[in-house]
């Protein structure tokens, strides 16, 4: 392929496999937790404004469209964050699926729970606060790694026909605030795509001791993520 398939390619998959799924995980798993402890909360919750800037209690089209956009963003950003760690990830395709899943669990789970917001000090019980905003990233870590590489894959019936140009058309039509997120990718992927024109990505794949690194880079991410979930956790119980 030339440079501009390339880039066009990885646009694609960010767009047709990353909105998707943020859009069903982050979006409409949100809303459905967010609803679930509404139920389990006491009243006084109702009208007060979450740590999101959402209205607890109040479901509207346009709240409503807003969470969606926001996973679908999130899913573009996941898309290309898996994209950037899936040659560093090692073992069969179970312990990668379950190695995303568990560092997106600990990462953005320690990023939503905080002890000193209104969500998790007002909504009850706790433990189903806490362990639905570990479980939606963590989910997400999962689907996403499935949805880029079905979606990626040289058979994929993403790929047939109209589809290769109408389905990314689709899904930034019904969220285009999402193309100011794919203008920011849309660099980094011109580069990547020129790199690999000349091999480059493979040759830093052989520099001795690099791949040991990579992965110890994002372990230790995974780690601070873990510590500081769990310090949030003991905070808030």
């Amino acid at each position: 392929m030339t440079w501009r398939d390339h880039v066009t390619e990885r646009m694609r998959v960010l767009i047709v496999a990353g909105i998707p799924a943020g859009v069903l995980v982050a979006g409409v798993g949100s809303r459905l937790a967010m609803l679930l402890l509404r139920l389990t909360s006491p009243d006084r919750v109702n009208g007060v404004t979450s740590d999101d800037g959402f209205t607890i209690g109040k479901v509207t089209v346009a709240g409503t469209y807003s969470l969606l956009l926001l996973g679908a963003v999130v899913g573009i950003i996941g898309a290309a964050a898996y994209r950037l760690v899936a040659a560093w990830l090692i073992g069969p395709r179970w312990l990668r699926r379950a190695t995303t899943g568990l560092a997106a669990g600990a990462v953005v789970g320690s990023m939503l729970i905080h002890a000193d917001g209104v969500d998790f000090t007002l909504l009850r019980p706790t433990w189903l606060a806490i362990g639905l905003f570990v479980a939606l990233p963590g989910l997400f870590g999962v689907v996403i790694g499935v949805a880029v590489d079905a979606v990626s894959s040289p058979d994929s019936w993403t790929v047939r026909g109209r589809r290769r140009w109408l389905l990314p058309a689709i899904a930034v039509a019904c969220f285009p605030p999402t193309l100011v997120v794919l203008a920011f990718a849309l660099v980094p992927v011109g580069i990547w795509a020129l790199a690999r024109e000349v091999d480059f990505p493979d040759e830093i794949r052989r520099v001795p001791g690099l791949p040991l690194a990579v992965r110890s880079a994002w372990l230790i991410i995974a780690v601070v993520g873990l510590v500081k979930l769990l310090d949030d956790i003991q905070a808030l119980t």
